[in-house]
């Protein structure tokens, strides 16, 4: 019985089977292909936006931004690190990282306010101990970022996790924007650090709005957008800086349309018409805090004798200097004191150059008497002697930039009719500047220099020729002058709060400056910048103001403002 009821149940799932195995398509009226469904076309990657940037020189802080000192730093570090606050050419000062900030006379304290949303790139909140760490680090290795404002704070001390305080020794009549524009630092990384100032920083943790991604010094540096800038993310993907020691290459590649930004073509003067025969380029020149001039080792002698510079500055040719040099991109004359006519304020225009009536054979003639009077005689090569029977022949140092060098040309070639033989040594910029006169070693390796500062206010002017500390970067050191007097003047200006005493005090020390020709003044160039206009959008260049960087084609609100014109 049980063996009939097996072999029914096997008969009826075989039924099943069979049913099963029927194709679907005996049931249909007709024979029917099924249609397969439409494939869809592959979405394309989006295209990345890069902004190509055209640069002089490497970074002399490599990644250390503990290290920063000059604008061409800041160019870099700046895209990844942020300061406190914003401060402008205009003089007014931007929030940025602190939010508000006052000052407490009563109580000698500037308070700074962080704003909540301001975090690290791998994600930890930037605090008032990241704010503290920063300056008191940069204070205790007496690093160039601390320099502006070390001799004037007593202590700091965070209030809270977004509240940070100042104690000031004394007033400081530009602490904010000098405090305001030193880049901050993470704590709970450089905290780990040994050998602060010796570390590479191979993987920066910045709070700005891009992230390191490649570094090859001499060539070139990269950073990618950061997603989660605390501020919002910027438009552009990705930024590379270019290094060219060779600025006339940069300037075709422009023209090819494979650089986009070069912010300054300062000492690239004579390249500038090929720039404009390109209709997608945008040149744009405007007045520059800047002055343009011929320094010298007061170590050297004889050019530590003042009636030797004075028959240098009698003699040079100011207008050949800026329409052959400059291309006449520069204002003419030129103020002595040091205050270039763009500080309008603070500028004595009574300083002007004394020599601008005179002929040639005039100053000529007066430079000549002013040696003869040395007793400085011209030898059979018409090369003069000093009173200690050295020849008198310098070597004038340039750097590598088309206008420097016509500058150093024309000097020589003015020199020589006085009796100074002039040997123009070119070499790039890092070499010269970073190896040779800020090199720390107060070399004696240089007599003469061509050379140009940005100055974006007379506190910069005061702390570079009369530093409190001293640092290798600072003109004054560097170039080997000292006089009490006027080095005393400077560092009371950057302490008077009363602006109209202020006032009086820049100009005492600007008269000073002229009489003694700290520099020779050759003229205060404009400053000339480019960008193409084929690619990019939405420029809104800011002239930021720290540590004389006054670059706005590549300031960082640009760069989070411009926009690829498909977007």
């Amino acid at each position: 019985m049980k063996q009939k009821k097996l072999l029914t149940l096997i008969g009826s799932l075989c039924l099943i089977l069979a049913l099963v195995a029927i194709p679907f398509t005996a049931c249909t009226p007709e024979e029917v292909t099924p249609t397969p469904p439409e494939e869809e076309e592959p979405t394309p990657p989006a295209e990345k936006s890069v902004v190509q940037i055209g640069w002089s020189e490497t970074p002399q802080a490599g990644m250390n931004p503990f290290l920063a000192r000059n604008e061409g730093d800041y160019l870099y570090l700046g895209l990844m690190y942020e300061p406190l606050c914003m401060p402008m050419m205009s003089g007014t000062v931007e929030p940025w990282i602190a939010k508000s900030w006052e000052y407490k006379p009563e109580e000698s304290t500037w308070i700074f306010h962080l704003d909540e949303r301001a975090k690290w790139s791998d994600g930890e909140p930037l605090t008032a101990d990241d704010v503290k760490f920063t300056f008191e680090t940069a204070y205790k290795y007496d690093f160039s970022l601390g320099a502006t404002t070390e001799a004037f704070v007593d202590s700091i001390q965070a209030i809270d996790g977004h509240t940070v305080s100042f104690k000031m020794k004394e007033p400081s009549a530009a602490f904010l924007s000098l405090a305001g524009g030193t880049l901050i630092m993470p704590k709970h990384i450089w905290s780990e650090v040994d050998q602060v100032d010796e570390y590479p920083n191979p993987n920066p943790v910045g709070s700005g709005p891009f992230l390191f991604k490649e570094f090859v010094p001499r060539q070139y540096f990269i950073a990618v957008k950061n997603q989660d800038y605390w501020r919002g993310p910027a438009y552009i993907d990705e930024v590379v800086i270019r290094c060219y020691s060779n600025m006339e290459a940069a300037i075709m590649l422009m023209k090819r349309g494979e650089i986009d930004i070069m912010p300054d073509l300062s000492g690239q003067e004579a390249l500038i018409p090929a720039l404009q025969e390109d209709p997608a380029v945008n040149v744009v020149v405007d007045k520059w805090p800047h002055d343009f001039y011929l320094a010298v080792n007061f170590r050297s002698y004889p050019l530590n004798l003042l009636k030797v510079r004075q028959a240098m500055n009698v003699v040079i040719d100011r207008r050949a200097v800026i329409q052959n040099a400059l291309g006449g991109y520069g204002e003419y004359p030129p103020l002595m004191g040091y205050v270039p006519p763009a500080l309008s304020k603070w500028a004595d225009t009574d300083l002007v150059w004394p020599y601008t009536d005179m002929s040639e054979e005039e100053r000529v003639t007066e430079a000549n008497a002013m040696l003869d009077d040395l007793g400085f005689k011209a030898g059979k090569d018409g090369i003069r002697v000093t009173d200690k029977g050295k020849k008198i022949e310098f070597r004038l140092r340039v750097m590598t930039w088309p206008s420097y060098i016509r500058a150093a040309e024309q000097v020589k070639k003015d020199l020589e009719k006085i009796g100074i033989e002039c040997n123009i040594l070119t070499s790039d910029p890092e070499t010269l500047y970073g190896g040779i006169i800020y090199s720390g070693e107060r070399t004696e390796d240089w007599d003469l220099l061509v050379h140009g500062s940005t100055v974006g206010t007379v506190d910069y002017i005061a702390r570079d020729w009369a530093p409190e500390p001293p640092t290798s970067w600072c003109n004054g050191p560097a170039f080997g002058w000292e006089n009490e007097e006027t080095v005393s003047l400077m560092q009371a200006s950057r302490r008077e709060m009363d602006e109209t005493k202020r006032l009086a005090i820049v100009k005492k020390w600007q008269k000073l400056f002229a009489d003694e020709l700290v520099v020779i003044m050759l003229g205060h160039r404009l400053h000339p910048a480019a960008y193409r206009t084929d690619r990019l959008t939405d420029w809104n260049p800011a002239r930021i103001n720290y540590v004389g960087a006054l670059h706005p084609l590549g300031s960082i609100q640009n760069l989070l403002s411009v926009r690829p014109i498909n977007k």
